[in-house]
Protein backbone atom coordinates (compact mmCIF):
# COMPACT_ATOMS: atom_id res chain seq x y z
CA UNK A 1 0.00 0.00 0.00
CA UNK A 2 1.22 3.38 -1.22
CA UNK A 3 1.38 6.02 2.33
CA UNK A 4 1.15 9.39 1.42
CA UNK A 5 3.57 11.53 3.40
CA UNK A 6 3.68 15.60 1.65
CA UNK A 7 7.60 15.65 2.23
CA UNK A 8 9.67 12.45 1.64
CA UNK A 9 13.69 12.16 1.55
CA UNK A 10 15.50 9.78 -0.05
CA UNK A 11 19.32 8.50 0.86
CA UNK A 12 22.34 8.05 -1.47
CA UNK A 13 19.86 8.68 -4.58
CA UNK A 14 22.46 8.18 -7.60
CA UNK A 15 23.09 10.63 -9.78
CA UNK A 16 25.88 11.34 -13.29
CA UNK A 17 28.33 14.15 -13.27
CA UNK A 18 28.66 13.81 -17.23
CA UNK A 19 32.36 15.81 -17.72
CA UNK A 20 33.47 17.15 -21.40
CA UNK A 21 36.88 16.58 -22.12
CA UNK A 22 38.96 16.99 -25.42
CA UNK A 23 38.17 15.59 -28.86
CA UNK A 24 34.12 15.62 -27.85
CA UNK A 25 34.38 12.88 -25.32
CA UNK A 26 31.89 12.88 -22.13
CA UNK A 27 33.10 11.01 -19.01
CA UNK A 28 30.31 9.60 -16.69
CA UNK A 29 31.03 10.00 -13.31
CA UNK A 30 28.86 8.35 -10.29
CA UNK A 31 27.75 10.84 -7.26
CA UNK A 32 24.88 10.77 -4.82
CA UNK A 33 22.22 12.66 -3.42
CA UNK A 34 20.08 12.84 -0.11
CA UNK A 35 16.90 14.51 -2.13
CA UNK A 36 14.17 16.12 0.21
CA UNK A 37 11.18 15.45 -2.42
CA UNK A 38 8.74 18.48 -2.32
CA UNK A 39 5.56 19.10 -2.75
CA UNK A 40 4.80 20.46 -6.20
CA UNK A 41 3.65 24.31 -4.76
CA UNK A 42 6.49 24.32 -2.77
CA UNK A 43 9.29 23.47 -5.34
CA UNK A 44 7.86 26.08 -7.67
CA UNK A 45 7.85 28.30 -5.20
CA UNK A 46 11.76 27.71 -4.14
CA UNK A 47 12.56 27.42 -7.85
CA UNK A 48 10.85 31.58 -8.20
CA UNK A 49 13.23 32.88 -5.28
CA UNK A 50 16.13 31.65 -7.28
CA UNK A 51 18.41 28.29 -8.16
CA UNK A 52 20.41 28.39 -4.81
CA UNK A 53 17.24 28.45 -2.59
CA UNK A 54 16.00 25.32 -4.53
CA UNK A 55 18.87 23.62 -4.71
CA UNK A 56 19.26 23.80 -1.18
CA UNK A 57 15.74 22.76 -0.39
CA UNK A 58 16.21 19.77 -2.09
CA UNK A 59 19.83 18.41 -1.35
CA UNK A 60 20.28 17.21 2.12
CA UNK A 61 23.53 15.99 1.07
CA UNK A 62 25.88 14.81 -1.79
CA UNK A 63 28.46 11.93 -1.94
CA UNK A 64 31.16 10.53 -4.20
CA UNK A 65 32.54 14.21 -5.23
CA UNK A 66 36.53 14.30 -4.38
CA UNK A 67 38.54 18.09 -3.97
CA UNK A 68 41.43 18.59 -6.36
CA UNK A 69 43.60 16.56 -3.75
CA UNK A 70 41.58 13.68 -3.99
CA UNK A 71 39.98 13.46 -0.69
CA UNK A 72 36.21 13.25 -0.04
CA UNK A 73 34.08 17.31 -0.58
CA UNK A 74 32.51 18.36 2.67
CA UNK A 75 28.78 19.30 2.53
CA UNK A 76 29.87 23.08 3.33
CA UNK A 77 27.97 26.35 2.14
CA UNK A 78 31.10 27.07 0.53
CA UNK A 79 31.41 23.93 -1.00
CA UNK A 80 27.66 23.93 -2.34
CA UNK A 81 28.21 27.33 -3.34
CA UNK A 82 31.10 26.67 -5.92
CA UNK A 83 29.35 23.15 -7.25
CA UNK A 84 25.80 25.38 -7.61
CA UNK A 85 27.99 27.25 -10.58
CA UNK A 86 28.98 24.29 -12.40
CA UNK A 87 26.07 23.32 -14.60
CA UNK A 88 27.23 19.47 -14.77
CA UNK A 89 26.46 19.05 -10.54
CA UNK A 90 22.98 21.03 -11.15
CA UNK A 91 22.66 19.22 -14.05
CA UNK A 92 22.84 15.59 -12.00
CA UNK A 93 21.27 17.57 -9.23
CA UNK A 94 17.84 18.40 -11.07
CA UNK A 95 18.10 15.02 -13.21
CA UNK A 96 17.97 13.03 -9.72
CA UNK A 97 15.66 15.06 -8.11
CA UNK A 98 13.28 14.33 -11.42
CA UNK A 99 13.94 10.73 -11.13
CA UNK A 100 13.64 9.91 -7.93
CA UNK A 101 10.24 12.20 -7.74
CA UNK A 102 8.97 10.42 -10.68
CA UNK A 103 10.10 6.87 -9.66
CA UNK A 104 11.79 6.53 -12.73
CA UNK A 105 15.23 5.41 -10.95
CA UNK A 106 13.35 2.26 -9.30
CA UNK A 107 12.23 1.06 -13.20
CA UNK A 108 14.09 -1.68 -15.21
CA UNK A 109 14.37 -1.22 -18.73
Amino acid sequence: MFVFTPVRQVKQWPGTIKVSSDGGKVEEVAINFDLVLLPVDDYMEKLNQGNKVLFDAIMAGFGGIASADGSELADTPENRQALYQHAPFTDALLYAYRAANSGEGARKN
